[in-house]
């Protein structure tokens, strides 16, 4: 500068400090609590998993999804956001505690009374906790937001691209393929939620998600239409699969070991095209021999 401070007025001088100073704080303090927050939910997540209960992480899932919407505005609204989730984080605890002894029971006898009470017993320990960092993650959002009360507007997610995922039992890292990405976040909101990505089929109208263990068919619509473990197939056909309205599309028929429910012993997967049924071959050959299943018909 040409000019020195003492021939500016004092006047500006002190306002431009004081400027300065307070947006210096805001913006630190807003980075600590954002920082947080993120650190707070992704251990969440990590927890979700631990429990061991695919529904409740699905659940938790598709509820913190649906909640990016009504954002915390302030800190009042993260401290009663949070104060819910403390709530709830022990409710689903003590819920689990006593439910799933008792559906184990039903289903295997003693062995799954066993199993449940163990379960439950996880979850009425583990959950609560991710109640707790719920809860710190909704006041961080809240103390960010309140700092920052020029940027209320803003969306708290600035996220740009899904976070990267890792492949198979081995959680093998590789190169960042956003599609992967994409395919690894939606199975988070599916029943396949808490299991090991693998990989994933795009067939155009729906697409399938391949975890180490099971392979699930996403509708048009994102419902799912199909579901099927890979220790239960006995092997795999590609043809030609008529359509009520006469006309044929390729897909794959899948051989089960064991009938279902329904008493069917096959699930049928439509693929459209035959070059969509072949990738989708190859990658549930690739999800067998991932599960170390070797006694498949392929």
């Amino acid at each position: 500068f040409k000019k020195s401070v003492a021939e500016l007025n004092p006047i500006f001088v002190v306002d431009g400090v004081a400027k300065g100073t307070g947006s210096l704080a805001r913006n630190a303090v807003g980075g600590i609590a954002g920082s947080a927050s993120l650190l707070t939910d992704t251990l969440s997540k990590n927890m979700a998993v631990l429990t061991l209960d695919r529904k409740y992480a699905q659940k938790r899932d598709r509820a913190m999804r649906e909640g990016r919407a009504n954002e915390t505005k302030n800190i009042v609204d993260g401290l009663g956001s949070g104060g819910q989730k403390i709530f709830k984080g022990v409710l689903d605890g003590v819920t689990g505690a006593v439910r799933y002894p008792i559906r184990g029971a039903e289903k295997d006898g003693v062995e799954g009374f066993a199993k449940g009470v163990g379960k439950g017993l996880l979850g009425l320990v583990v959950k609560p906790f991710i109640g707790l960092t719920d809860a710190a993650t909704d006041v961080m959002k809240g103390v960010k937001s309140s700092v920052e009360a020029d940027n209320l507007n803003l969306e708290y997610n600035t996220q740009i691209r899904p976070r990267r995922c890792f492949y198979g039992k081995e959680r093998s890292f590789r190169s960042y393929h956003i599609k992967d990405a994409t395919a690894a976040a939606l199975m988070l909101t599916t029943s396949l939620a808490g299991e090991l990505y693998l990989t994933h089929c795009d067939m155009g109208s729906q697409i399938a998600l391949l975890s180490v263990r099971r392979i699930l068919i996403l509708g048009e619509d994102g419902r799912e239409k199909a579901i099927v473990r890979f220790s239960l197939m006995k092997g795999i056909q590609i043809q030609e699969i008529p359509e009520p309205g006469g006309e044929k599309q390729w897909g794959l028929i899948i051989l089960l070991k064991e009938p279902r429910k329904d008493l069917s012993e096959v699930e049928v997967i439509t693929c459209g095209k035959k070059t969509f049924a072949l990738d989708l071959y190859a990658k549930i050959k690739d999800g067998c021999a991932t599960a170390g299943i070797d006694d498949i018909n392929l």
